[in-house]
């Protein structure tokens, strides 16, 4: 697997060992045990509240957020300033949460902070969660880094998120609202949305993508009222930034990007702007034989994803090796899929949720 090392990757998580791991909880609606800003006042004080010494980007959403963040990133980097990123999850090596100027952490950085902050919690008798605990930690090592910007993805949602613990981003990012993570969010929109706008503080610039559900949009811009947030659209008109192949959907991601930068008054230089490594997101990873990798997780998503495919590979039918795991869409996944696909293999994921193709 890329940039991974199976003993230093055992090490990170042995050092974590005694603590919950939410991400892997597929139970039912957000509680106070599992979800909660209680717990972050006093693991960021343990670790020296690196969040007052960045300005971070925040952005949430159900589609395109982690493309998003690595865009926006980028867009820093290429305006001249130092920038971290932590997003989430990761898919074959947990360095792929924090990344410091477009390049994974090393697992020696990342090992030697996560012991120091484990070394405190344990003096300090504190039980995070290890999602609660990497935010912590990704903030700390972007500062001891050097870091001025910090580029924050949300785990799920954003009211209850560990993300949202920082009072005072410089700008706010909402991606595409859709159906996911229901049985923690919510079954309508109006609800996801609403876990989603959470994020939003007021005073603070929130940049809204192209919502495909109306009731979405109604949610984001009644919490910007609510709070006194200045709301923005996003604007399609950037174009010639992505490399060549990259999928349509990604257009809408980079705008978003685009005009959180600007937000937080920026000016990136298109000269030194390098399209990210967007791992799993209609990547191709061969091209005799044909493979793509993508991630894709719900229905919306893998509409995005057949549509991409039909752009950048027209008249190719796919053989589609399709892994679902518990709590999820398949059936929805499936349909969005069939037409760009000649055949499915389905697989059982590895995964303590299970799989809904078992």
């Amino acid at each position: 697997m890329r940039d991974h090392d199976p003993i230093l990757e055992r090490e990170f998580f042995a050092i974590f060992e005694d603590y919950r791991d939410t991400e892997r909880n597929s139970a039912g609606k957000y509680a106070s045990g599992e979800y909660s800003l209680e717990r972050m006042t006093p693991l960021a004080r343990l670790a020296g509240h690196p969040e007052r010494s960045l300005r971070v980007a925040h952005v949430a959403g159900t589609k395109g957020k982690g493309s998003t963040c690595h865009f926006l990133a980028e867009l820093i980097r290429c305006s001249g300033r130092r920038c971290g990123m932590f997003t989430s999850p990761h898919l074959a090596t947990v360095r792929e949460r924090f990344h410091i100027d477009g390049e994974l952490v090393s697992y020696e950085a990342l090992n030697g902070a996560a012991r120091t902050l484990e070394a405190v919690l344990r003096a300090e008798h504190l039980s995070p969660s290890l999602f609660e605990i990497m935010t912590v930690l990704a903030l700390r090592l972007f500062v001891d880094a050097g870091c001025e910007f910090a580029v924050m993805e949300t785990g799920i949602g954003g009211r209850l998120d560990a993300t949202n613990y920082i009072a005072k981003p410089v700008c706010c990012g909402i991606t595409p609202v859709s159906f996911d993570h229901m049985q923690i969010l919510g079954h309508t929109i109006s609800e996801i949305a609403a876990e989603k706008a959470g994020i939003i503080k007021p005073g603070v610039p929130v940049a809204c993508a192209r919502q495909h559900y109306v009731e979405a949009a109604d949610v984001v811009r009644a919490r910007a009222i609510e709070v006194g947030a200045p709301l923005h659209g996003v604007d399609m008109g950037a174009t010639g930034w992505l490399a060549e192949g990259s999928a349509p959907f990604q257009e809408e991601n980079f705008a978003l990007a685009l005009k959180m930068c600007r937000l937080m008054a920026l000016e990136p230089d298109p000269r030194a702007f390098r399209t990210p490594e967007l791992r799993a997101r209609c990547e191709c990873i061969r091209k005799t034989p044909l493979v793509v990798l993508d991630g894709a997780h719900n229905a919306d998503s893998a509409r995005r994803l057949a549509e991409a495919l039909r752009h950048r590979f027209p008249g190719t039918s796919f053989v589609t090796v399709l892994g679902v795991v518990g709590g999820k869409d398949a059936a929805g996944v499936f349909e969005a899929l069939r037409p760009v696909t000649a055949q499915f293999v389905l697989t059982n994921p590895r995964s303590p949720r299970g799989s809904e193709l078992a």
